[in-house]
Formats: structure tokens, C-alpha cells, sequence
């Protein structure tokens, strides 16, 4: 098996090359995922490790995602970057995002960025090319791994009837000596995406396989086989035998990645009534770049300015929101897990967050002061404080110089264009921003989600779920994509109902509204003279049964009292739950 000798000397051993792969928001938003991304970046992060074992000398990586992720970087990154590979490396390609096939011409091809029907012949990436770059990559570098997880739940809607979303573009690679593929589903499978594990189902086990969990024979190594033989049986089971990898092994049988044992005290967890065994609960592997915003805490606890905690967290949210290597999970997720009984740190890991933003306010005379700190969910350690002071009035200026300084600890590159975006004035009113918060529920305690659940006995404590029974609700949850068409059919309703200042449009849309939330959209409404709003950047994911979806609105409006033009950006998220016969707003952040 090649490579084996883990006591040869560096100089000797070969380096691991690794071009990862993954697009999540697409040019035509409607086509986008949820974690492809994510993944890409996750499998880098895995593979990186190997630097410091016993396999290779060194581990050199490109990792391409969402708007980097074209035609030309692709087959570029295989030929320029893979290509300095020698012959005794291993070269490695990840590549997660959509497929389709032209039916007249019966072409597979993966989807880049700026792909859709229409252009798909000159932005697409036939598979037949991608195939005849890995033959001459192969030339130098004999021992080739490719992973593709390119189809995902949630059919492809295109427009064109000329293409078709397509589950195979695995079978398009040609076999060859020295390749290893594996792909995440059999031809006519999806490839499953779940929010409780922060990834696609087939990226974390591979991930949990490179850690350790497929090494069966217990040497420390793990082998293509062995992560191979893992994967094809873990995907199966956490989907409910909806979902079977297929692979491709050409040649003799490599080692891929070293193990490093780490010993941890397990967690106590509450068992169940009249068990005296503990239940273990799901902790979903973290992505480095994967951030969450908790609500800030006003330290004089003044009633008037408790909106400034929650106006804090939808502000840092929105701006981190457009980073684009940056995941940043919804208040929603969070406070929902939180409601069960979990703690900052747990809920986070449960999640998949890395880091967890938190902070404190407080309002003296007209003086604001924020202080922030980030918190490295893995070690409970918190990083360096951040602290911004000025004027009230100054807010939307206090809040970017924050999201500034907190960037600098997090492990992300931020490019020209989104400095620029994060900078700009896109909050010009913080009256009407208030309002804004008030209306949708973000500065009043929110109602809970109209669900019927059954009375709790009397000092029982809740009972665990385990990680069967909640993917079986994730799994559950995943079929509701048929649902999307409806939810975004009713975000134009949303829009449209704000734009017309239809209230009572706007209540039928919630599961209920506040009359304090009533007041302050009748507030805002009356003030925003000629009101625009656009939402734009759409996300959808599934929760238990539900459905969240966050978005970024702007509104444009002529301010009533002042008669300035004024404008407000905020990241919006939406919890919608089906009631009689539709989908509504149960909760809004």
C-alpha cells in the first residue's frame, strides 16, 4: 500500500496536493445550496491537518468557493496548481455544487458560479473536459483521489427544457490506473444537505472517516478502502437508506490520511427517566469560518434601550452576513436550541459554530459604549476585547468599526469589494431602524412558534433526542423543498404588502402579530414615504418540520419627519411552519 513507510524522512515522503471545490450561492440565486461551500472548505481543513503526520512532507491546498468557482479556475487550478504536483505526490480534487445534463446533446456538466441554462456551453464545466484534465494531470502525478458530491437535496429548477439536473456526473470519468473516485450518490439518488450536521451528509462522514472512525483495522492510518468502505456505509444509515455513495478504485490501495489520537473526558448528559445510562447527544464537527452573533447585554439593564442589544446582533449579522468565506448561522437556529435547555457553548457545538460572538452595551447620558469579544467554541476561550465609543447617533457608524475589528480575528480573508460593502452607509435612520426591529419582533420578546406539544409532567426533565431521532426529522424536513416555489412566492407577498403599507396583508402572512408589533409596523409604515424594499440573497433551510429562510432587505424610503432620503439594509430570518394549508411567519429576526 502507497504510501506506507511513515518513519521515512521528509525529504522523502511525498506532499499531499488538494484543490477543494464548492459552490453554495450561484449568479441565479434561485439555484443556490446551503452547505457546499461549507464543505469545500471543511474538507481542506481536514486534509491541511496532514501536514503535521507521519505521511506526507507537507500539505499544500486551494480552496475555491461560490463566486470563485468558474470554468476557467477550475480546469486552471487543476493544470497550474495540481500540475506542480511531482510523481510521487498525491493529488486530491473535492469539487461539491450542481450537475445537469443538455439533453440534445446528452453533456454532463458541472455547474460554476456564473452557470445557469441558458449560458451553459460557455460557463459550464463539461465533465468530458474535466475528465481529459485528470488524464493529463495523470501523466505526472499517478495517484489521483476525486470526491464529487454534485448533486444535492433540493431538485434543480431551471428554466431551459433543454437541460436536466443531473445525479451522475461520477460515471463521466473514465477509469485509469492510480485513480480513486468516489461520489456521494448512485445515479437517480439525491445527495442529502442536513442543518443539524452543518454540512451535506456524505462531507461530514467523510470528515468523521478521515478523523479516525474509518480505521478499522486500528493502525492510525486510514486508506482510500477504508474511508471508502466508511463513507458507503455511514451515508445509508444516517439517510435512511435514501442515499449510497459508489466508488471507483484503479490500482493498488493508499493511504490517505494519518490518525491523531486524541483522548477527551466524555461529557456528562442527563439520562433518561429511570435509565441509568447516559444519553449522547450529537456534537456536529466545526468549520473554522462558521460564526454565530448572540443578542448583547445592556450592563445598567435600562428598559429603554433594551432594543440596542437585539438592533447589535441583527446589525453585526447583516454586515458578517456579506463576507462571503464567512458562515454565519441564524439568530433563529441559535435561540431555538437555546429554548431546549442548552447553554452558549453546547448549543454552539451542536451547531457546528466555531466561533460565537457575544458582547456587552451601555448608554450613558448620549454616550454609547460596546464592548465585544469573540469566543472559541472548541476551548471556551475568548480572544482579545473589542471595545467601540461614541455618540448614540453614531451607531451604524460604532457598529461597522466593531465588525471591522472582529474580522481581524476570525479566519477569513475579506476581499476589496466586501470591505467596501461592509463600510458604506446602508443605515441612514436609526429611528426608523428601531421601528423596523419592533415590527418584525427583533426588539420585543418574540411569540413562541404556534406548535402543539404535549403537557411535560411535573419536575421531569426533557427527555435527550438522540441523533436518529433528530435526522429523522432533518430527513423528514429535506422533502419539503418541493415547498420553496410556495415560500418564495410568499416573500414577494411579504415585499409587496410592505410596499402597498397593507397591514392587515402583512398579519395574514404570521402565524400571529403583537399589538406592540402592529403598532410599530403602522409606525414605520406612516413614516416611510414611498417605500422600495428589495430582498435579495435568499437562503432556505429546514428545520425539524419547518422552514427558515433569511434574506437581506433593503428599503428605500423618504423619511416623513425630516424629509431626507433614507435607506436600511438588515439580514432578515424567518421561521415559517405550515398552518392550514399554507406556510406562515411564526417568528422573524
Amino acid at each position: 500500500m502507497w504510501p506506507r513507510e511513515g518513519n521515512r524522512p521528509a525529504a522523502t515522503r511525498p506532499t499531499l496536493w488538494l484543490l477543494s471545490i464548492g459552490v453554495s450561492r450561484y449568479r441565479e440565486a434561485s439555484i443556490g445550496l446551503q452547505f457546499a461551500d461549507a464543505d469545500a472548505q471543511a474538507m481542506a481543513a481536514a486534509l491541511e491537518g496532514q501536514k503535521q503526520g507521519p505521511i506526507y512532507s507537507e500539505t499544500k491546498s486551494m480552496t475555491l468557493i461560490n463566486e470563485q468557482v468558474t470554468r476557467q479556475s477550475i480546469l486552471g487550478g487543476i493544470e497550474r496548481f495540481l500540475g506542480q504536483a511531482g510523481p510521487d505526490d498525491v493529488a486530491a480534487i473535492f469539487m461539491a455544487g450542481h450537475g445537469v445534463q443538455d439533453r440534445a446533446t446528452g453533456s454532463y456538466y458541472f455547474l460554476p458560479y456564473p452557470a445557469n441554462a441558458e449560458n451553459l456551453l460557455t460557463e459550464g464545466l463539461r465533465m468530458s473536459d474535466f475528465d481529459e484534465m485528470i488524464r493529463v494531470l495523470q501523466r505526472n502525478v499517478p495517484r489521483v483521489v476525486v470526491m464529487l458530491d454534485t448533486c444535492h437535496a433540493g431538485a434543480l429548477r431551471l428554466t431551459s427544457r433543454a437541460v436536466i439536473s443531473a445525479d451522475d456526473l461520477a460515471t463521466q470519468i473514465s477509469a485509469a490506473e492510480g485513480l480513486f473516485l468516489l461520489a456521494a450518490a448512485k445515479p437517480g439518488e439525491e445527495s442529502k444537505e442536513a442543518t443539524q450536521l452543518g454540512h451535506g451528509v456524505f462531507t461530514y462522514s467523510m470528515i468523521e472517516g478521515l478523523r479516525g472512525a474509518a480505521d478499522v483495522d486500528g493502525d492510525s492510518m486510514v486508506s482510500v478502502s477504508e474511508i471508502f468502505t466508511y463513507v458507503a456505509r455511514q451515508v445509508p444509515r444516517l439517510t435512511e437508506g435514501r442515499q449510497h455513495p459508489y466508488h471507483k478504485i484503479e490500482g493498488t490501495d493508499l493511504t490517505l490520511a494519518a490518525i491523531q489520537r486524541v483522548l477527551k473526558e466524555p461529557t456528562p448528559t442527563r439520562p433518561e427517566a429511570g435509565s441509568e445510562q447516559p444519553v449522547l447527544e450529537l456534537a456536529v464537527a466545526s468549520v473554522p469560518n462558521t460564526i454565530g452573533v448572540m443578542e448583547f447585554n445592556d450592563l445598567r439593564k435600562d428598559p429603554q434601550h433594551d432594543w440596542m442589544g437585539k438592533a447589535l446582533r441583527a446589525a453585526l449579522d447583516t454586515e458578517l452576513s456579506k463576507v462571503r468565506a464567512l458562515r454565519v448561522v441564524s439568530p433563529i437556529m441559535i435561540d431555538r436550541r437555546m429554548t431546549q435547555g442548552a447553554d452558549e457553548l453546547n448549543t454552539a457545538r451542536q451547531l457546528g459554530i466555531s466561533k460565537l460572538l457575544r458582547g456587552s452595551f451601555v448608554v450613558m447620558g448620549n454616550t454609547l459604549r460596546v464592548d465585544a469579544e469573540v469566543v472559541d467554541v472548541s476551548s471556551g476561550m475568548q480572544g482579545p476585547s473589542e471595545m467601540v465609543e461614541g455618540q448614540e447617533a453614531e451607531f451604524f457608524e460604532l457598529e461597522k468599526k466593531l465588525v471591522f475589528n472582529v474580522l481581524q480575528q476570525l479566519p477569513v480573508v475579506v476581499s476589496t469589494d466586501e470591505g467596501k460593502s461592509i463600510g458604506e452607509e446602508t443605515n441612514t435612520n436609526l429611528n426608523a431602524y428601531r421601528l423596523l426591529l419592533e415590527a418584525r419582533g427583533s426588539a420585543v420578546e418574540p411569540a413562541p412558534p404556534n406548535k402543539k406539544s404535549p403537557p411535560k409532567a411535573s419536575g421531569s426533565a426533557p427527555k435527550p433526542q438522540s441523533f436518529l431521532d433528530g435526522w429523522r426529522r432533518t430527513a423528514f424536513a429535506a422533502e419539503l423543498e418541493d415547498h420553496k416555489a410556495e415560500v418564495g412566492q410568499l416573500l414577494q407577498e411579504y415585499r409587496r404588502a410592505h410596499e402597498q403599507k397593507d397591514v392587515d396583508g402583512l398579519a395574514a402572512l404570521y402565524t400571529s402579530l403583537t399589538n406592540r408589533q402592529r403598532n410599530a409596523l403602522h409606525a414605520y409604515l406612516d413614516n416611510a414615504i414611498d417605500l422600495r424594499v428589495e430582498l435579495d440573497d435568499v437562503r432556505i433551510e429546514t428545520s425539524d418540520q419547518d422552514i427558515v429562510v433569511s434574506c437581506t432587505r433593503r428599503d428605500h424610503f423618504k423619511d416623513r419627519e425630516s424629509g431626507k432620503t433614507a435607506r436600511l439594509e438588515i439580514r432578515v430570518t424567518q421561521l415559517w411552519v405550515h398552518e392550514g394549508g399554507t406556510w406562515k411567519i411564526a417568528d422573524e429576526r
